[in-house]
């Protein structure tokens, strides 16, 4: 995507804030936040004048989109990164022949659920060992969609992951997993708990990067 530094195109979102703020976001589309009371030219100034950083983030953007298949075919769900298609025959996902077209999305949504429930947990299992003690404090998992999180960790010892995790690769499930489960031990993002994710996850910054670009995929 190439900008024209007399012509960025943004959406504009006016609230009570004080000062402006540009976001790329994970779908490269720029976004401007702004008080109501600047003029629109001001705005479009302070664009211009950070046009090489948004030219960056928006480069970051598009590359780390290229990574993710397109569908090709509204048939199609995704699944730990991976395209399937779905159908009553000749497709990866056999539906069963009392399923109709209009129940379908429904079928499949249970079907996706089941399928995180069955693999989150066999991910869980396989790192909550590598705690030590602190695992005892781990007190189950719960799915729930949610539109501005991959996981949350409770001070209770109960993990909720968004059910659209198993839509994208493993390396990002295992990122969010291993995160909320090191919570379990430091309740912070300091230094210590930042060490011990890369101890159990070595290609985290890899997750990391990768999970901003999935985050498109969740209305999909």
């Amino acid at each position: 995507m190439l900008l024209d530094p007399e012509k960025i195109t943004y959406r504009l979102v006016r609230s009570q804030r004080r000062t402006v703020m540009i976001r790329v976001e994970p779908t490269a589309q720029i976004v401007v936040k702004a008080p109501w009371s600047m003029s629109t030219s001001v705005i479009d100034r302070y664009v211009v004048s950070q046009r090489d950083w948004i030219v960056r983030k928006v480069e970051e953007a598009n590359a780390r989109l290229s990574l993710i298949p397109q569908k090709t075919s509204p048939r199609q769900v995704y699944l730990r990164g991976n395209l399937l298609s779905w159908g009553w025959h000749d497709a990866d996902i056999i539906l069963p022949s009392g399923i109709s077209a209009q129940a379908a999305p429904q079928w499949l949504a249970r079907w996706q659920r089941a399928a995180a429930k069955d693999h989150f947990s066999s991910v869980i299992n396989e790192y909550l060992p590598l705690l030590g003690v602190p695992a005892l404090r781990y007190s189950g998992f719960a799915l729930r969609k949610m539109r501005r999180s991959w996981g949350l960790c409770a001070t209770n010892g109960v993990i909720t992951l968004n059910e659209h995790l198993i839509r994208t690769p493993d390396i990002c499930i295992r990122g969010i997993i291993v995160h909320e489960l090191c919570h379990l031990v430091h309740f912070n993002h300091g230094p210590e708990f930042h060490s011990m994710v890369a101890d159990l996850l070595p290609d985290h910054r890899i997750a990391d990067a990768l999970i901003d670009a999935w985050t498109i995929i969740i209305d999909v």
